[in-house]
């Protein structure tokens, strides 16, 4: 899978690339058991492994800058870096900066894994991936609130991200 994956790039050029390795370890993973895993199986792989100690410790590292106005100018540098006109494995995203440095949004016009699903005939399992979205913030200390990710055939994956308890929080809770 990663001789046929053209490109994976840095850090720099392609900065969710620790995400699309994953997937292709997954992926892999799920061809290699030939139709015997389930899907259900394969979401608790997925959950799993993401839930591991490792993984967790590194996203809570990121709560540190995660919101503040410098944490969301750096991840908007960061994703005018991809290089995703040349590669479909990389991320398009827009960056959109919140009213204040507890909330931002960011538009991916274009998504790696989905690319990745439908090279090996698996786009069906690329939702399972989305979920991780939803975890790593919380783990950031924040919450992703979305209305469509383009796994699902949106045109967009649409995240809006506020910190937990914050006031734009609360004002999404209708609270």
């Amino acid at each position: 899978m990663v001789s046929r994956t053209p490109d994976i790039g840095s850090m720099m050029e392609n900065p969710l690339r620790v995400c699309l390795t994953g997937g292709i370890l997954w992926l892999s993973i799920y061809k290699a058991a030939e139709e015997k895993m389930s899907e259900k199986c394969f979401e608790g792989m997925v959950s799993a492994s993401m839930r591991s100690p490792l993984v967790v410790a590194a996203f809570r590292g990121k709560a540190k800058t995660a919101f503040t106005l410098k944490g969301q100018y750096k991840r908007a540098a960061t994703a005018s870096l991809a290089d995703a006109d040349r590669n479909p494995f990389q991320w398009n995203a827009e960056v959109i900066f919140g009213r204040d440095a507890e909330e931002y949004t960011i538009l991916y016009h274009q998504c790696g894994l989905c690319a990745l699903g439908r090279q090996e005939g698996l786009p069906h399992l690329v939702p399972y991936l989305c979920a991780l979205d939803t975890m790593s913030v919380d783990w950031m200390g924040g919450r992703l609130y979305r209305t469509k990710t383009l796994a699902a055939g949106g045109d967009c994956c649409d995240f809006y991200i506020c910190k937990k308890g914050s006031r734009w929080d609360k004002e999404r809770q209708g609270k």
